[in-house]
């Protein structure tokens, strides 16, 4: 029988992942044996803080890219593949911007 976090465990990675709950029973007592301190609770809160994720049928922890480290984005269009890199705009960068004056009937605003 499932206490409530491991079926609240189950739930997140059925939705999340498209994981059966019998694979998934496999993959969160994986995670727990390399990870002998924790218990089913801590899978639960870091799934719902989004700071594990399922990669290869592994739980990993989600890791954070710094700006400069940041992967490059290619988008597929009608099978072109685009790379683009996702850029900030800074507040410094937002105030040089021009301003778009608008026009609604003959009246700019």
């Amino acid at each position: 029988m499932l206490n409530n976090h491991q079926h609240n465990v189950l739930s997140i990675l059925l939705m999340r992942f498209d994981v059966e709950p019998s694979e998934g029973i496999k993959i969160a007592q994986k995670w727990l044996q390399e990870h002998s301190q924790e218990n089913w609770g801590t899978i639960l809160r870091l799934l719902k803080s989004n700071n594990l994720t399922l990669v290869n049928r592994e739980l990993k922890p989600v890791t954070k890219f710094l700006s400069s480290d940041q992967p490059k984005i290619v988008h597929k269009y009608r099978g072109v593949e685009i790379l683009t890199q996702s850029t900030k705009v800074t507040a410094k960068q937002s105030n040089q911007l021009p301003d778009k004056k608008r026009r609604y009937r003959g009246v700019e605003y």
